[in-house]
């Protein structure tokens, strides 16, 4: 499959982005509570189905041309707002055992033998085309206990990742470098200041969330924003303090970002039932060439595989700063005297800045193949060493950036 069919063939609708405190009103009007469809390989992944799922599925078969009945549906959790619909279909249904107990009591309508209950916290299966990985997710409201054996998934298709995640205060057991680097992470977002109370995440801390996990895309649901009323009787508080319209949360968001330095960095979008969200095309090889030929310059960012992003930069006097950061931090070190160690532009090493009383740690940059190694050390001291995987256009464009400027 190339790139560009692969564009055309997976795709995410957002079915409905109703907050749980709307109650039915999702039924009869055509709205929906939270639910998304993943399409890979005309194969149609179902995660969660409650009031109003079942029409706007139907809507979406008519517009995008897919079949109404899903292939297989996800629950993440059992709370009725995202298991009513269950009953509409007739595809199987995979949940943890515990959800899957809760809604077989709830909706005894829905067929038992649909359910597949192998679903456990951080082990892999695979359900059509794609790989998926649930992680357990505490959504305790305050002294109201959660569901228990809710999850939220993150998807694989090929090299295609999406994190579905909503109704969570917290995550448990998570690794970091299952959640980095998704195309697409939907979040769930019941305020916009931070309210555990919901048992549910803020939009404030889906801030947080897309950039730990260095999401390319990004949309934020279920969003009521009633409990930032309390926000108003605190006179120091300036964000907002009530509900806002999908168009003022949006300019909320986008000014933050701007604010933040973020701007063009990461997407972050309010989403609308029915959005249609798609891959970048593929970059061609035509396009490819055309990258290579054209000049760098005297900065680059890399985007790792894993857990990384990192930069370069060429400075006045013979400087070069390196970044580096990660899920958790970020560190920026200044180097002198930066030198290509070999003409194929895979190696390059740049010395520590000397001081009165003190000389700074090295840099040792090596290329091999996709692996970037990389060492800053001070003597034998490691400041910081590992292997970065990275992909390899990103690999060919530091070893013509190093060429080109050392």
């Amino acid at each position: 499959m190339n790139g560009n069919s692969e564009s055309a063939t997976f795709f995410v609708r957002i079915n409905g982005v109703l907050p749980d405190a709307s109650g039915t009103r999702g039924e009869g009007e055509g709205r929906a509570h939270t639910s998304i469809s993943i399409f890979s390989e005309g194969f149609h992944l179902l995660i969660d189905a409650g009031g109003g799922v079942a029409d706007s599925i139907r809507k979406g078969a008519s517009d995008l041309g897919y079949k109404e009945d899903p292939d297989a549906i996800l629950v993440t959790h059992s709370r009725r707002e995202h298991a009513s619909d269950l009953g509409s279909f007739s595809s199987k249904i995979f949940c943890t055992s515990e959800c899957a107990t809760q809604i077989t009591k709830e909706f005894p309508q829905v067929d038992k033998s649909r359910f597949v209950t192998s679903v456990v916290s951080g082990q892999s299966f695979d359900v059509g085309p794609f790989s998926i990985v649930p992680v357990a997710a505490n959504n305790n409201a305050g002294d109201n206990q959660g569901f228990p054996g809710s999850v939220i998934y993150v998807v694989r298709s090929g090299n295609r990742k999406v994190i579905a995640g909503w109704d969570f205060i917290s995550l448990q057991n998570v690794g970091a470098d299952l959640m980095w680097n998704p195309d697409l992470v939907v979040l769930g977002t019941e305020t916009y200041n931070d309210h555990p109370s919901t048992g549910m995440i803020s939009i404030t801390q889906a801030y947080h969330l897309v950039k730990v996990w260095n999401a390319k895309d990004c949309y934020i649901l279920h969003y009521s924003g009633e409990m930032d009323k309390e926000d108003a009787k605190n006179q120091w508080h300036r964000g907002p303090a009530g509900p806002l319209s999908p168009e003022e949360l949006q300019k909320t968001v986008d000014d933050y970002l701007r604010m933040s330095g973020q701007e063009g960095k990461v997407s972050i979008k309010v989403a609308r039932q029915g959005t249609v969200w798609r891959p970048a095309q593929a970059i061609t090889d035509e396009s490819i060439v055309q990258e290579d030929r054209s000049p760098i310059g005297s900065k680059i960012e890399i985007e790792a595989l894993e857990k990384y992003v990192f930069g370069m930069e060429k400075m006045p006097g013979n400087k070069l700063m390196f970044m580096l950061e990660d899920s958790i931090n970020r560190q920026e070190n200044e180097f002198v005297n930066p030198k290509s160690k070999s003409s194929e532009g895979d190696s390059l090493h740049a010395d520590g800045i000397k001081s009165m009383m003190m000389k700074g740690p090295d840099l040792d940059l090596t290329i091999s193949g996709t692996t970037v190694k990389v060492e800053i050390a001070k003597g034998k001291k490691a400041v910081f060493s590992d292997n970065i995987r990275v992909d390899e256009r990103d690999a060919r464009k530091l070893s013509r950036y190093i060429k080109e400027n050392f």
